[in-house]
């Protein structure tokens, strides 16, 4: 494919041919990448010339990295800072990922698996973590396949609206920031095929939707969907944020993730048109797994004191930890207005999320439901916002709490990550404890 063709653009071929298939695109540097529990890119961007030894060799980083917190301070009591001396693990490139980029000219990228220096793999990379649990469903029988649905707000150089009112979907609307749209598209479209953009329910909020695709692939697009937005919003006078919840008065970013599995016939086993909601048992499964597993799991979902300010009523973030056809009050949305597109939505996470991490949590627990026969129970109908049904757990402190005490995701996710993931988080947690809110302190200040 050529880069003057359509888009992505993605290697295809072997180690033998990546440095010629570089040099025919006029690439002089290759960014090789990864990602931190909080999902931000970490990298290198290493010359041409070097390249070959990186694919030889590997590329070495501080597995610090895996001990920062949001703000890049090193959380004390990981497997990764001072218990190891700061040493270091050894990014491979995995050439599968390698793609060009639309936004940075003359530029590949390729994302890395995570190795000890004694060739093991990390057991906390997110994208480890995520292969394992693909792996699982493999012996099951099953290819997942999943799409994610992000929306994030365009914002001026100072991180604040560029627009006011609520238009969703308003083509007029769209056609104000038409010229940033239409650069933010090309950017996106180095990492997968792109089904739609429209404006949504805030200011200046927008929502892009990825074609699907193998989950480990898709996760590896979204996450690097996401970093490419907001260099390529910079590039043009902009800001971007997928954070859940960021301002008041106006609704938060959403990252929906539609999910379907396939058998080694490639048939879509969610789906089964003679059946009650034309959904299978698997199906049904799948889905009691998810909603027996989301307390637990709330961590991950949910992996920052903001992404909790999206759980309120009417606040168009499900707080209902149900299921419904088509409803999207609940947790965990039914769609299958075809046999071979039935799907399982799941709607609760916020832009903020780890694309792995949550990919490889949705999976994992529904994988737990099929192997258990879990039963989701009736599908919920109406705005379940108003009804007396189970809540999601709102609060960040109880959601690690429910983390921690988890054996199955000990099991699920490992020993390792399970450790080192709350220690971060409970980092982060004690620093929002100790932190008074502006908001807050206008608030009572004067009066008590």
């Amino acid at each position: 494919m050529s880069a003057d063709g359509e888009w992505p653009v993605h290697f295809s071929g072997g180690k033998d041919d990546v440095m010629a298939w570089l040099r025919s695109h006029n690439v002089e540097r290759i960014r090789a990448e990864y990602t931190d529990f909080n999902g931000i890119a970490r990298g290198k961007a290493v010359s041409l010339a070097q390249f070959e030894h990186v694919m030889q060799h590997g590329l070495a980083f501080a597995a610090t990295i895996f001990a920062l917190d949001i703000v890049a301070n090193v959380v004390p009591g990981t497997d990764y800072a001072e218990s190891i001396g700061y040493g270091d693990f050894i990014l491979r490139p995995d050439l599968s990922t390698l793609r060009l980029l639309r936004h940075e000219g003359g530029t590949a990228q390729v994302v890395g698996t995570l190795m000890w220096p004694d060739g093991s793999r990390v057991d906390s990379c997110p994208r480890n973590i995520l292969a394992r649990v693909a792996e699982r469903a493999a012996d099951m029988g099953y290819t997942a396949f999943a799409a994610p649905e992000f929306e994030f707000y365009l914002l001026n150089e100072d991180y604040e609206l560029l627009d006011e009112g609520v238009q969703c979907y308003s083509m007029q609307k769209r056609t104000k920031f038409l010229s940033e749209e239409l650069a933010l598209l090309e950017a996106a479209s180095a990492h997968a095929q792109l089904e739609n953009s429209h404006y949504e329910y805030g200011p200046g909020q927008y929502e892009m939707t990825m074609r699907y695709q193998e989950i480990r692939s898709i996760a590896d697009a979204g996450s690097l969907f996401r970093a490419t937005l907001k260099e390529a919003a910079m590039g043009i006078g902009r800001r971007i944020s997928f954070m859940a919840k960021p301002f008041d008065g106006v609704t938060g970013n959403s990252c929906h993730i539609h999910l379907s599995l396939v058998d080694a016939a490639g048939n879509n086993v969610f789906a089964a048109p003679n059946e009650p909601q034309h959904i299978s048992d698997t199906c049904r499964h799948f889905i009691g797994g998810v909603l027996a597993h989301m307390p637990e799991l709330t961590a991950i979902f949910f992996p920052n004191s903001n992404s909790y300010r999206r759980l309120v009523p009417a606040n168009f973030a499900p707080i209902s930890l149900v299921w419904g056809v088509d409803n999207r009050t609940a947790a965990v949305r039914v769609l299958n207005e075809t046999p071979e597109a039935t799907r399982s939505e799941l709607r609760v996470c916020g832009g903020d999320i780890h694309v792995h991490l949550a990919m490889a949590a949705y999976l994992a627990a529904g994988l737990d439901g099929i192997q258990k026969g879990t039963d989701p129970g009736e599908q919920s109908v109406g705005d379940l916002d108003e009804q007396d049904v189970e809540r999601l757990p709102d609060d960040w402190g109880d959601a690690l709490d429910a983390f921690d005490a988890s054996d199955w995701v000990k099991q699920a996710f490992g020993d390792e990550f399970h450790r080192n993931y709350s220690t971060v988080k409970r980092y982060e947690y004690a620093a929002f404890r100790r932190t008074v809110p502006e908001s807050e302190r206008k608030t009572y200040i004067e009066f008590l």
